[in-house]
């Protein structure tokens, strides 16, 4: 039926080429990260994750991605800065993420992150790609 209307729509010799792997997978993941670190840089409250552009961030440097990071506390939010944990300046997630005032050891998660994030993923500055756990809809996961 697409290609049909494809045809349709676009007649020879217009040849439509598509990759839709994001489009496909981006959804079978979610990566949940830790704070490790929390400062206030220029006035603006900055985070810092146990997970970064190196590792399953990459699609923010390689694709253009943005994944919004959301908190699970619910309290008033704020805009800060997000960071990987590599301490290199190209480690940064977001200068303009939306959340609540958060401590070391508390969770956030970015949702449809499941398209190639595992496959640029490095051990630059010694730091390992996240470790991937498939949970099942009907079975609950503690890691």
């Amino acid at each position: 039926m697409i290609n049909a209307e494809l045809d349709r729509l676009f007649p020879q010799p217009i040849e439509i080429l598509a990759e839709p792997g994001r489009f496909l997978i981006a959804s079978a993941a979610t990566s949940v990260a830790k704070i490790i670190g929390k400062a206030v840089r220029g006035g603006k409250l900055s985070y810092y994750l146990d997970d970064g552009v190196y590792q399953t961030f990459s699609g923010i440097i390689f694709d253009h991605t943005q994944y919004p990071l959301k908190s699970f506390k619910k309290a008033p939010t704020q805009i800060c800065s997000v960071f990987g944990p590599t301490c290199d300046a190209l480690d940064t997630l977001s200068m303009t993420e939306e959340l609540p005032d958060l401590e070391i050891g508390e969770l956030v998660y970015a949702e449809n992150i499941g398209a190639y994030a595992g496959a640029s993923s490095t051990y630059f500055n010694g730091f390992p790609p996240a470790k991937v756990v498939h949970v099942n809809q009907d079975v609950a996961v503690t890691v």
